[in-house]
């Protein structure tokens, strides 16, 4: 994912999103020896400074990592993401703002430094969730801080057909 030659700024940048993969990939006792995101060490990401108003989907990874703006308040940037969510609805953009510190079981969750928002195709992430709801992930979460995340899948990983 690093290439050499890069901007010093951008390589630190990089260096610290794949560090924060690595974390939330670690299989952790605490949530019954699942890893924040089971998905994220497998998946085909990029990892690509883009400004706010700029995203556009791709559907040649699994997850792309946007990188924007430093100064955008959190509103601003949780905003931006329910207008995305709404003019794309073949893809799921989820925000992570480097002020909101987000935790399950006492783990933070989110990055903690860079305003990022995650795009990915929202069929694959779906199906992914329903696998998840089929074992015990969901039960270590606080509930509303699950249906924070899963928004509108939260009904559908609820569902007794999909358990």
């Amino acid at each position: 994912m690093i290439t050499s030659g890069q901007h010093p700024m951008k390589e630190e940048r990089n260096r610290y999103i794949l560090n924060w993969i690595q974390e939330i990939s670690k299989i952790r006792p605490e949530l019954g020896n699942f890893s924040i995101c089971p998905y994220a060490s497998g998946a085909n990401f990029c990892i690509q400074q883009q400004k706010l108003c700029k995203i556009v989907p791709n559907s040649d990874y699994d997850v792309i990592i946007n990188v924007v703006e430093d100064d955008i308040d959190a509103d601003s940037l949780y905003n931006a993401v329910d207008d995305y969510n709404r003019n794309y609805p073949n893809y799921k953009f989820i925000a992570d703002h480097a002020k909101t510190k987000t935790y399950i079981q006492g783990i933070q969750t989110n990055n903690g430094k860079y305003n990022l928002v995650l795009c990915q195709p929202r069929n694959e992430l779906t199906e992914a969730r329903k696998k998840l709801a089929k074992t015990n992930y969901y039960n270590y979460w606080d509930k509303n801080y699950l249906k924070e995340v899963l928004e509108d899948d939260y009904e559908t990983i609820n569902d007794e057909e999909t358990r």
